[in-house]
């Protein structure tokens, strides 16, 4: 395992003088000195050079009174999160990179069926939901607790442990973790609605009792911060009771108090489902699901609640725009991906994409190792799998095109450094301080 980093020190040279232009002067005086000889060296005082602890420091020489050379350095120094980051990602191979580009669930013991089927828990993160029966029984939260420290056990020979992921909405209606549920979503709406201080007062504590109550069950992130906006009534997200509405204020500021309430309890909390899921009638689950929005219209719409979130993750959905990429779902994208998400609204954090295994909306055509492929090439971070079913296969495809690409192993790598630093934040990282890094930092 690695040791502590106490950060690395970067000298270079600002000013190294004029030497050239100098020696006219300069040569004389050196001949009068060796002239004089060595009998009398003791007697001269010699030349100190003292280096400070800030991040410049000036060394001067006098080699006589007319004449003076100096030479200026510049230390930067590397924060301690930068060089530990670096060295633990320098050093994975190929395998072990393409292995932190996925997210896996399983059913029944994850740490059982994921090592039977891939042979390492050693992923990028770990997903459990009670659709897949990890939670036994699902109304027990000592249950839960007690089969969360059995998979953790399991992450001992992992350079780089997995997170531990799982979907916990509000309300009951997607709360797959046996904790006590926020209000649902529609109660969220209307206590903004009719006085906006419960969200800016009261949700930010709220969310933070119920992210430490998942915290506590043994989960690192929540894949739950809904920010879609409803386009039409009846579209898939508002028909599902999942969504806070059809004023993108409203959800931006709800969302951002569900944010804050997560960071401030240690859970990380993805925001979903960029672009925006609101804007399509059909069910990405079930079908191709088609925006009714065009670019236009999601900048005024749909990017409202992204626009400076701090929220560490955000989660694309598999929303398709005709005119855009030639409908590709936007979790494929790089349009949407590096061009609306990273380029045009500066996000920083972790990306990850909706489940590309079975829901039919992330391109029926493609093999799911192929949907991994090109999500990484887009510019996701991590390709979500809620099943290993495909696994191995999706892993051989990730890390053949590492070796073979450099391009893509080069963003392979930036995409790791990411995820990694999202772990140390969870105080993930044996060796590292989880004060070294910003869970939820401010933009």
């Amino acid at each position: 395992m690695p040791g502590a980093v106490q950060g690395r020190v970067v000298v270079s040279p600002v000013d190294g003088g004029k030497l050239l232009g100098m020696r006219t002067a300069v040569l004389p005086l050196l001949l009068a000195v060796l002239a004089v000889g060595c009998s009398d060296a003791t007697d001269d005082a010699a030349p100190s050079t003292s280096a400070a602890a800030s991040t410049s420091s000036s060394t001067t020489t006098s080699a006589a009174p007319a004449s003076t050379t100096t030479t200026t350095t510049s230390t930067t120094t590397i924060p301690p999160a930068v060089a530990f980051v670096d060295d633990l990602v320098a050093g994975l191979s190929a395998r072990e990179l393409a292995q932190q580009l996925v997210v896996f669930g399983d059913a029944g013991r994850i740490e059982a069926e994921l090592v039977e089927e891939t042979g390492t828990l050693c992923f990028g993160g770990l997903f459990v939901t009670d659709l897949s029966e990890n939670w036994r029984p699902v109304d027990s939260v000592d249950a839960a607790a007690s089969a969360m420290a059995a998979l953790r056990s399991s992450f001992s020979a992992c350079s780089i442990p997995p997170f531990v992921a799982t979907d916990a909405e509000v309300g009951a209606n997607v709360l797959r973790v046996p904790v006590d549920p926020l209000p649902d979503a529609q109660t969220l709406e209307a206590n903004h609605r009719a006085d906006p201080g419960t969200t800016s007062e009261g949700l930010a504590p709220a969310a933070s009792v119920f992210a430490a109550s998942l915290r506590a069950v043994g989960v690192d992130v929540n894949f739950g911060v809904v920010a879609d906006v409803d386009a039409a009534d009846g579209f898939y997200m508002d028909t599902a009771g999942r969504s806070f509405g059809s004023d993108p204020n409203t959800v931006g500021e709800i969302t951002s108090a569900l944010i804050e309430g997560h960071c401030a309890a240690g859970v990380a909390p993805a925001l979903k489902h960029f672009p925006n899921q609101g804007s399509t009638e059909a069910d990405p689950h079930l079908d191709d699901s088609f925006s009714i929005n065009d670019a236009a219209a999601w900048r005024t719409v749909g990017a409202i609640p992204y626009e400076s979130t701090n929220a560490p993750m955000v989660m694309v959905g598999h929303i398709r725009y005709p005119s855009i990429d030639g409908g590709t779902p936007a979790s494929l994208s790089t349009t949407i991906v590096s061009g609306w998400l990273r380029s045009e609204l500066g996000y920083e954090g972790v990306v990850i994409t909706d489940d590309l295994l079975v829901m039919r909306g992330a391109g029926r055509e493609l093999s799911p190792a192929q949907r991994a492929i090109d999500a990484l090439v887009a510019g996701a971070d991590l390709a979500l799998f809620v099943d290993a079913e495909r696994g191995v296969a999706t892993i051989d495809a990730i890390e053949e095109r590492i070796l073979t690409d450099e391009a893509f192993a080069a963003k392979a790598r930036v995409s790791a450094a990411r995820t990694v630093r999202l772990k140390g934040a969870l105080g993930l990282l044996p060796g590292a301080e989880p004060d070294w890094f910003s869970l939820c930092a401010s933009r």
